[in-house]
């Protein structure tokens, strides 16, 4: 067979959709290094103007009015999959994007299209239902709730994080044939193994100490995390922090000073490229509950505590990996400073928790994106001989 085309069409809002797109682009080149594969910004491309005002308002949003942004979440999800309203949205989307999306697949040719972002989907299955292409429509779903903005009849595959997923997009009316669970996919670098006692070194820590990571968000938005740092460092027993600040400078600089004097004990950075290996030396987690950073510390096998999930997608992903017992949902500080009252004090709590990811990552990695892409197009190269 031919090297595989493979066109990956992401968006900017976040960094989930951006790392599952290099995630699955990493894996496919590392079982075919001679496929041509391209990561597409598709929002960015169709109006960069449109997507940076998207973004800004995104941003703000979950930010500043959470409430009212999960009420819009819950609306739009209220939408049939084959309802009129459901198709217009899709053909709005396709007029906005679908001539720009038609060009690439004209241009590149590519044997599927990989989609980690809905809007996307919706131009592609709209394209298929007025016939204008038959290029194979995949649907990675980035979190672990399948909102209805994701779900097409003319997708080809749908690849969810857990069974729970599956089990929604069934009472939806997807076929069973169409679903395949392979955990939301995260890069090569959250599957290694790593030295403990080494990379504590580097950082000037000590490896048998406790040792907490604080992650900000990609754009530094999740809320208390100056308070949060504080009470940590406060605290009179052996304790490490590392805290990741993301993009936003006034909350590194800040916690850089709340650090000061206390650099045996807390390390602050802003955006890094290696969480994987700042995860590797943790033994706990306070994130916010994206799709992304969660299986990334699913992988990784970290407890998490997850501070007030916003409304929408991060609540539905606190409520699966809460009831999966390897992270804990808090909505108030106290509730926080409650377990982790608990968590320092009882080792039983948290052997419980570690021993809680096995059972989880089987039920999350039945198969893989790889070996799904494989089989689709040797059926698909099978049928039209």
């Amino acid at each position: 067979m031919a090297p595989y085309r493979v066109l990956i069409l992401s968006a900017s809002f976040g960094e989930g959709h951006r790392q599952a797109s290099r995630a699955i682009k990493e894996e496919l080149l590392h079982h075919h290094p001679q496929a041509a594969v391209e990561i597409v910004d598709y929002m960015q491309t169709i109006n960069p103007a449109w997507s940076r005002f998207a973004q800004f308002f995104y941003i703000q949003g979950i930010k500043h009015a959470p409430v009212l942004y999960g009420f819009f979440y819950k609306q739009f999800n209220r939408i049939p999959t084959d309802s009129t309203l459901s198709r217009s949205m899709s053909r709005i989307g396709h007029i906005i994007g679908g001539r720009k999306l038609l060009e690439y697949l004209n241009d590149f040719r590519p044997d599927v299209v990989i989609h980690t972002f809905p809007s996307s989907a919706g131009a592609h299955a709209e394209l298929k239902r007025q016939g204008e292409t038959r290029v194979p429509s995949f649907t990675v779903i980035t979190d672990y709730a399948a909102h209805r903005q994701w779900i097409h009849q003319e997708t080809d595959l749908f690849f969810v994080g857990a069974s729970r997923v599956r089990d929604d997009l069934l009472a939806e009316g997807v076929p069973a044939e169409k679903i395949r669970v392979t955990g939301i996919p995260v890069r090569r670098p959250f599957r290694l193994t790593y030295d403990r006692a080494e990379g504590a070194k580097r950082l000037g820590f000590r490896p048998e100490i406790p040792t907490v990571l604080v992650l900000a968000g990609a754009f530094g938005v999740s809320e208390q995390i100056v308070a949060l740092g504080k009470y940590l460092l406060d605290r009179p027993d052996p304790l490490q922090v590392i805290v990741v600040t993301g993009r936003n400078r006034r909350l590194y600089e800040t916690m850089a000073e709340v650090a000061k004097g206390a650099m045996d004990r807390m390390r602050v950075f802003g955006f890094v490229d290696n969480i994987a290996e700042l995860m590797s030396l943790s033994d706990l987690v306070f994130t916010k509950s994206g799709g992304l950073t969660t299986s990334e510390a699913v992988a990784m096998e970290v407890p998490m505590v997850l501070f007030k999930p916003i409304p929408g997608q991060e609540a539905a992903n606190a409520a699966f990996l809460s009831a999966a017992g390897v992270a804990v949902v808090t909505r108030q500080m106290e509730d926080l400073h409650a377990f982790f009252e608990r968590w320092m004090k009882e080792p039983g709590l948290r052997a419980a928790m570690k021993a809680r990811f096995e059972p989880l990552k089987r039920d999350m990695h039945q198969t893989t994106i790889v070996r799904e892409l494989e089989r689709f197009l040797a059926h698909v190269k099978e049928v039209r001989r």
